[in-house]
């Protein structure tokens, strides 16, 4: 078997190519491609401060070009960061506010009370951010955004990728599905885009970028489009004519919209005033670190969610909290994928796979036919579908012969379930305390136990950003009775 690898100048990534040179084809193919994308934020791939949009919300944009002649290398760790970057994302969201303009407002002010000494809150956002975060950030600086748009998913979803409202929008940009599609979300069966954090930002941006266009470049409009829809603010703008606006403040403030939407804009403005300084509003927030913390590995084959978790050696409720988009035991059979992972983890899994062949990707249970069955009460009794039974035994149509076998893809059940603050059913309470084993950080731990990190922090007297190490003892359950004690005053 010959591999090579293949360096593209138009290509951020790393893609090996695997060809197997036999006489003869073998039964089982091998891995056609498998692409390890380790995207290396560098300071030089970032636009400076003064390349942002006009701190008004008003002014045109400068256009941002990526320096095309930058040709990848092999996977290798982030540059230290030189003295002046942030070590961490909050830093970095401050330098990047520009819409301070609309910050004094009377609705901020209003808005502001709500998100005072709600440490919980914060808690439990700083939590569900912590491995998106980064990434969110980059993709706004990238484009000379205002950085306030990385504020958004807090107010939109609480940061929840999980998140479902009663008007079908999902993920945490809360998109409702056509318009999903329409900014290229893939919503079927096996998977819906909405929900994954990285392809739904790009969709975000992309959409909030052509209402900035569509609104005159005024930042505001374009959020209160993104909230209630383009047409009611044309409709709203329409009606409201002129102008009494002498403080130049966006018109945002003046047009009659819903009171969901001319709550919601203040209130992402009143977020970044409690970023910009959270203890002036009795708020603790906890360090992000200012790094890459999710790398993508890219397969072109279906594989079993439960079989790659054993492979990258890291928890399944962790991988399928990192990877939200993926709504069965498996990812779709159909294109090629991507699975995000800590580097260690992504690293394990890429090595690992170079080596296996695809038939051995998806795991399956062997069904005995019996007199009466048909595909689809066998597909429901397995909380599978016809077309996957089908695809599975080669099956054109849906005959099958009582005493044959049936090959269906098995996956293994989870019992994850994404912390929600209003929610105290809690499937597994955390032991008084727990020793770190190989793979665990502390928001895996938190996720596993419906915790918030940051108690578990302050708990066990940790420092900010501490590596924890194998064998290493920490309490929990004082941070248990923390966490229900403060969702039930909710």
């Amino acid at each position: 078997m010959e591999r090579r690898i293949l360096i593209s100048p138009h290509l951020s990534s790393i893609t090996l190519c695997s060809k197997l040179k036999t006489i003869t084809e073998v039964a089982t193919r091998p891995i056609s491609l498998l692409l390890l994308s380790f995207l290396f934020a560098s300071c030089s791939s970032l636009p400076p401060s003064s390349q942002v949009r006009s701190n008004t919300g008003l002014g045109a944009p400068e256009q941002i070009i990526p320096d095309a002649s930058a040709t990848p290398s092999l996977p290798a760790p982030r540059d230290k960061l030189s003295p002046e970057d942030p070590t961490d994302v909050w830093e970095r969201l401050r330098n990047g506010f520009t819409l301070t303009v609309n910050y004094g407002h009377p609705s901020v002010a209003r808005q502001l009370k709500r998100y005072r000494q709600q440490q919980d809150y914060f808690d439990l956002v700083r939590d569900r951010s912590q491995p998106f975060l980064f990434e969110v950030v980059e993709q706004v600086e990238q484009r000379g955004l205002p950085l306030e748009l990385a504020l958004i998913p807090f107010v939109e979803s609480a940061f929840n990728p999980d998140a479902y409202s009663h008007r079908n929008a999902a993920g945490l940009w809360q998109f409702v599905s056509a318009t999903g599609r329409s900014y290229g979300l893939e919503q079927t069966w096996w998977i819906d885009e909405r929900r994954d954090p990285m392809k739904a930002t790009r969709a975000a941006l992309d959409y909030l970028e052509s209402l900035y266009d569509e609104f005159d470049q005024d930042w505001l409009l374009a959020l209160a489009a993104y909230n209630t829809g383009s047409g009611n603010v044309r409709r709203a703008l329409r009606k409201q004519r002129k102008t009494t606006n002498d403080q130049g403040y966006s018109r945002f403030w003046e047009l009659k919209l819903s009171g969901e939407t001319r709550d919601h804009i203040p209130r992402i403005l009143a977020l970044a005033l409690v970023v910009e300084n959270p203890k002036e509003h009795g708020i603790e927030l906890l360090p992000i670190a200012n790094k890459k913390y999710l790398y993508p590995v890219t397969l072109s084959a279906q594989i079993d969610l439960s079989l790659a978790a054993r492979l990258a050696d890291i928890d399944l409720n962790t991988l399928k909290s990192l990877n939200p988009q993926y709504r069965q035991w498996a990812t779709p059979p159909d294109d090629s994928r991507e699975l995000y992972l800590p580097e260690k983890e992504s690293a394990r899994l890429f090595k690992v796979l170079l080596t296996m062949d695809e038939s051995t990707l998806i795991t399956f249970d062997r069904y005995s036919i019996k007199s009466g069955d048909t595909l689809g009460a066998i597909a429901r009794k397995f909380g599978t579908r016809v077309d996957v039974l089908q695809r599975a035994n080669s099956l054109n149509g849906s005959r099958i012969i009582a005493g044959e076998s049936l090959l269906v893809p098995r996956g293994e059940v989870s019992d994850f379930s994404p912390p929600n603050i209003k929610n105290n059913d809690v499937s597994k309470i955390a032991p008084p305390s727990y020793t770190v084993r190989r793979g665990d950080n502390l928001w895996s731990i938190a996720r596993r136990y419906n915790l918030y990190s940051a108690d578990i922090v302050r708990l066990n007297n940790l420092s900010d950003g501490e590596i924890l190490q194998p064998g290493q003892r920490l309490l929990l359950r004082n941070a248990r009775e923390n966490a229900v004690s403060t969702t039930n005053s909710d």
